[in-house]
């Protein structure tokens, strides 16, 4: 059987006209500041220094992320239940679509035709369109199923191993133990009134990867 071949080199990949153009998405998005209380005006109004800064970090592998900004927002129109959301600093968010950029082309051709869910050029609507063609086709039950609190503990070394059957383990930068990627999936954590806690577990919500 033919060895795998693995994606090489990412952060070789990382360009200014990438960061600007993860920038730019960040910025469209809009959003609220982060732990650090920046702005997205904030960090605009010194915008070549900081996205060369950021590029230097990411490529030389000393980018550290800062603990999200933990917030509660409603699960419900009564607001008896509440979703935690971490929200990353603006600096952050542009890393972490850096990252989107660089693996969503290795990545989205291995999902399944019937996923729909946080896909480019794809949204709930087309799921149900598919499950109606279904139907039609003679299909007679459909599956309404969600995974109580999925995000919540989704473990990071799954996620770290799926990137790692597809990247070069020797791009250490990248996937290494020390290195950006892990840093932000699970290095950061958030920070409450009291204390700053470690989330070996959990998918915040607002990250972009």
């Amino acid at each position: 059987m033919a060895k795998k071949r693995k994606v090489h080199s990412l952060t070789g990949r990382i360009t200014i006209p990438l960061v600007y153009a993860a920038w730019k998405a960040v910025k469209r998005n809009r959003g609220a500041a982060g732990i650090d209380k920046v702005s997205v005006n904030m960090f605009a109004a010194n915008l070549d220094e900081n996205l060369q800064a950021l590029m230097r970090d990411l490529k030389n592998g000393s980018f550290e992320p800062k603990p999200l900004r933990r917030v509660y927002i409603p699960k419900d129109a009564k607001k008896t239940k509440f979703r935690p959301l971490g929200i990353p600093a603006v600096r952050d968010r542009v890393a972490q679509e850096v990252i989107r950029r660089l693996l969503e082309p290795i990545f989205e051709p291995l999902f399944h035709d019937n996923s729909f869910g946080f896909r480019p050029g794809r949204c709930c609507h087309q799921a149900v369109e598919r499950v109606l063609s279904y139907h039609q086709q003679g299909d007679c039950v459909t599956l309404d199923a969600d995974i109580s609190g999925f995000f919540d503990n989704l473990p990071h070394r799954v996620i770290m191993k799926a990137v790692a059957n597809e990247v070069a383990e020797q791009d250490d930068m990248f996937l290494g133990p020390g290195g950006w990627v892990v840093r932000l999936r699970n290095g950061a954590g958030y920070r409450n009134p009291v204390a700053r806690v470690q989330v070996p577990h959990a998918n915040p919500r607002a990250c972009a990867v």
